[in-house]
């Protein structure tokens, strides 16, 4: 993202809030987790999805009030691989 279009998104949502996606699986509500654990595997591969599906809530859920989301690339590098593909 631009520093242009960042500005022009505090200045649209009157919100200078930039939220940070720094995911780690004991955040994970249970269910999610077990719904993703039994699709994938108790695994990176499961890990990853429960990462990825509850980062989509939080960004479907802010995304019309927070002028930026920033994830935290080292956070989905230790979920391998599949971490990576989630970021």
């Amino acid at each position: 993202m631009s520093l242009d279009r960042l500005i022009e998104g505090i200045l649209e949502k009157q919100n200078p809030t930039v939220v940070g996606l720094d995911p780690k699986l004991e955040y994970i509500p249970a269910f999610l987790k077990e719904e993703c654990f039994a699709k994938y595997g108790k695994n990176l591969e499961g890990a990853a999805a429960a990462l990825l599906a509850f980062n989509r809530g939080l960004i479907d859920a802010m995304h019309d009030i927070v002028p930026a989301i920033k994830p935290q690339c080292a956070y989905y590098e230790l979920y391998g691989w599949p971490g990576m593909r989630a970021l």
